[in-house]
């Protein structure tokens, strides 16, 4: 893994979905202005969960300039970003298969869940084009030695068996994209169990109708709970699972920053990790949290 150019304190920012508004209101909450030497910023970096993209129809007008924003804090070493599984599946509608189809199917349901995004980015047009070509260049996740960030679930067994597939910065290698969203090769599910979670298989009289009406024959785990999952040293941040309530570790390890900002009112949520000094406790939850729209600490 390429060495990483940090300063001395990370904001973990959870995902977005496009809603740009409170991601510059968040920033004002921690007074991070890349545009400002006298801002915080000098000493600080941000590191995006990843999920930038997709959201309700009415945000299709903040998707780009999000993305624009959040690119530009990359390049200028602001910022970190991580691939989430809507940037996955964004790669995997945009990638054709032979014989004419897609790595991930054009289905209506698949279509209502990526829409905003592909309005935005005009659909087969070049900026759609730019923009998943970034998104096969973010790493699937990142390691800063006192803290580790994944957009879902951090497996270390499966961390090692993905390697061979990755580039030194952790993004995966051209050569085998389509493979990840082959459900006949390993990457397929090694791809779905860091981006999306890991699921169990449930009793057939358990299956239930998802949000969007498919149904669903298993369920992910919360593997930050789960005995099969062996306790990390350092803490570990994530996003993706859509909680809610005031922001809070999930346990001494785990914390995670997404709070279903693409809805409503639904705050914008990130989790301060300090580096230097590095923390001597390695305990997630002695980590403040912020959110957009309030202006005050969450302990």
């Amino acid at each position: 893994m390429q060495k990483l150019q940090l300063k001395e304190r990370l904001y973990f920012i959870g995902d977005v979905h496009a809603r740009h508004s409170k991601l510059i209101n968040l920033l004002e909450v921690i007074d991070f202005d890349s545009n400002n030497s006298n801002s915080s910023a000098k000493n600080e970096q941000l590191v995006f969960i990843g999920d930038l993209i997709d959201s309700v129809p009415d945000c299709v007008s903040e998707h780009l300039t999000l993305l624009n924003h959040v690119e530009s804090l990359v390049k200028s070493n602001h910022a970190f970003c991580l691939l989430g599984n809507h940037e996955f599946n964004a790669i995997g509608w945009a990638t054709q298969k032979g014989q004419g189809n897609w790595a991930r199917p054009h289905t209506d349901n698949n279509r209502n869940q990526h829409n905003a995004f592909l309005e935005a980015v005009e659909e087969g047009s070049k900026e759609h084009e730019r923009w998943i070509t970034w998104f096969k260049s973010l790493p699937l996740f990142l390691d800063f030695e006192a803290v580790k960030a994944i957009h879902a679930c951090w497996d270390e067994q499966v961390i090692e068996r993905i390697k061979p597939y990755l580039n030194p910065d952790n993004s995966l290698k051209e050569a085998h994209w389509l493979d990840a969203f082959d459900e006949t090769h390993e990457l397929f599910t090694l791809c779905e169990t860091l981006l999306k979670g890991p699921e169990r298989q449930l009793p057939a009289e358990q299956a239930f109708k998802d949000k969007t009406g498919k149904i669903r024959t298993q369920k992910r785990i919360e593997w930050w709970a789960d005995s099969a999952y062996k306790e990390s040293i350092v803490p570990i941040v994530i996003g993706h699972y859509t909680l809610s309530g005031l922001p809070k570790a999930l346990s001494q390890k785990v914390v995670c920053v997404d709070y279903n900002a693409a809805k409503g009112d639904n705050p914008l949520v990130c989790c301060q990790f300090e580096l230097v000094p590095a923390d001597k406790s390695l305990l997630a939850t002695n980590n403040p949290f912020y959110y957009s729209n309030k202006l005050k600490q969450m302990a």
